[in-house]
């Protein structure tokens, strides 16, 4: 037991490295793309991202999980999952081929055509290793996994930026760094795996061997891909509806917030789970346990976003040209969509805990069928601004919405205290903005990276300065939450 618990923290280390590094290289080729390219061919590198990232959910069809879950899986099971991995990445390669013109044609970019095709080769390669990295991951084995991510992950992004930067290639960049990322990443898993007996595929297959895993896979599919579009179907109608310069704004503006929030709260929701599933049948603790996630996420996300709210103006010209300028009141405006976003966060890890799985599956159908509306209506007015003002209104309404329609159901009335832990970060923060924004207009002669520091020092002094004079109760239950996290696992 003793010998897992290792195994496990140090499995939690090395998988926080690998996110650590593969995020700052990634927001590294998001920003030094937008500078090179501008926002019309980012446009177009996101329309691509978005067909890999949705036939990627395709290409797993949640079989690495089923493998993962199932205690023991046998030499004709693995030989027959590999072979049908094969088969699926060759279909996908074959749609893509087929559907690449359809695509193109839905966007209005014809160059689109040949990129998705190109693009589609990445699906041949990928399935070679896959199967052997997932059980590299069944066995914990993530100094491995950890070394040849940050390896695929940088060749692909130095490749990336490098043909961006040096040739005329445009959005083809992003195509050729990601079959060579894709590429990195599948031959070293592929040469391992075929070296080692127990993992090397035998010629052989059995469907009914399979059945039990491509049932459970589909499943994981559904609710991924339903999570997938919900998250991804504002781009897609951006896109589609306003053209791909409108589209890199905005794409542009939610990675820029989105990449950061997302790291952030990830260590608080990692540690949610287990403490939600050891109090999970005493409401009141789920209830208190809840706020004070909620008033932790908006203690950290409000003055972050506050602070992109102030310096985007600064930032922006900086880190992207001045040709990005009409996109920082979209990422004024989208830091709100972000706040709640990461509110909503939490809610996934509460339902597992108390087994109402379900309840996120239905949540995410619903989501499904209301944000393509708003996002096509606010299209409508042709204004890019106007659709990030829907899209960060609409976050804030779906918040409370799933308080009234699911969590009350689990942790009882609490719309007072719900409401009380996110005000008051964000007043807190609206504090923090005032002085900054004086202290900015006496700074005009300035340079600009000079402005950001200073406010970020400055901000830092108010917001923490604030943090202790009235929440001192919160810093108290923040140690106490994470000395249960500690007991959790010793236990």
């Amino acid at each position: 037991m003793a010998s897992l618990k290792n195994q496990a923290v140090n499995s939690v280390k090395l998988t926080s490295i690998s996110m650590l590094v593969t995020s700052v290289l990634q927001i590294a080729q998001l920003l030094i793309l937008g500078r090179v390219l501008g926002p019309e061919i980012f446009g177009l590198i996101a329309m691509v991202q978005i067909v890999i990232q949705f036939s990627q959910l395709f290409l797993e069809m949640g079989i690495t999980d089923a493998i993962i879950q199932k205690e023991k899986v046998s030499k004709l099971e693995l030989s027959s999952l590999y072979w049908f991995s094969l088969f699926v990445g060759v279909v996908l390669f074959l749609i893509l081929l087929l559907a690449a013109p359809v695509i193109a044609l839905l966007f209005n970019e014809s160059s689109l055509t040949a990129m998705i095709q190109v693009v589609g080769i990445s699906f041949l390669i990928l399935p070679l290793g896959l199967q052997f990295q997932t059980l590299a991951t069944k066995k914990l084995e993530f100094a491995q996994i950890t070394k040849n991510e940050i390896t695929a992950t940088a060749i692909g992004v130095l490749l990336t930026i490098g043909l961006a930067a040096f040739t005329g290639l445009g959005a083809w960049s992003l195509v050729y760094g990601h079959i060579a990322t894709s590429l990195i990443r599948s031959i070293p898993w592929m040469v391992r795996g075929y070296r080692n007996l127990e993992t090397r595929p035998q010629p052989v297959f059995s469907w009914t061997a399979i059945q039990g895993f491509v049932s459970f896979g589909m499943y994981r599919l559904g609710s991924t891909s339903i999570n997938y579009f919900t998250t991804k179907i504002d781009q897609m109608i951006i896109g589609i509806a306003l053209g791909p310069v409108a589209l890199g704004y905005y794409s542009m503006a939610m990675n820029l917030i989105m990449q950061p929030v997302q790291k952030l709260n990830s260590m608080i929701n990692r540690v949610a789970f287990p403490v939600f599933s050891k109090i999970q049948l005493d409401s009141s603790k789920l209830r208190r346990a809840y706020l004070l996630i909620t008033n932790m996420l908006t203690s950290f996300n409000a003055p972050l976003l506050a602070g992109v709210i102030v310096s985007a103006p600064y930032a922006v010209p900086v880190l992207l040209g001045t040709e990005w300028a009409d996109s920082i009141v979209i990422i004024q405006i989208l830091c709100l969509y972000g706040l709640f976003k990461a509110l909503g966060n939490p809610s996934g890890s509460l339902f597992i805990a108390v087994g109402k799985v379900r309840w996120s599956f239905y949540w995410q159908l619903f989501q499904l069928g209301i944000i393509p509306i708003v996002v096509y209506l606010a299209s409508l007015s042709g204004e890019i601004l106007i659709v990030a003002l829907a899209v960060g209104l609409l976050r804030v309404l779906l918040f409370y919405v799933s308080y009234f329609v699911r969590i009350r159901q689990i942790i009882g009335d609490s719309l007072a205290e719900l409401t009380l832990s996110i005000v008051r970060p964000m007043v807190h923060s609206a504090i923090m903005l005032a002085p900054l924004y004086i202290i900015n207009s006496r700074l005009t002669g300035m340079e600009p990276i000079a402005i950001i520091v200073i406010d970020v020092i400055i901000g830092g002094l108010i917001y923490g300065l604030l943090m202790i004079l009235n929440q001192r109760e919160l810093l108290k239950e923040m140690k106490s939450f994470f000395q249960k996290r500690t007991a959790v696992k010793g236990g």
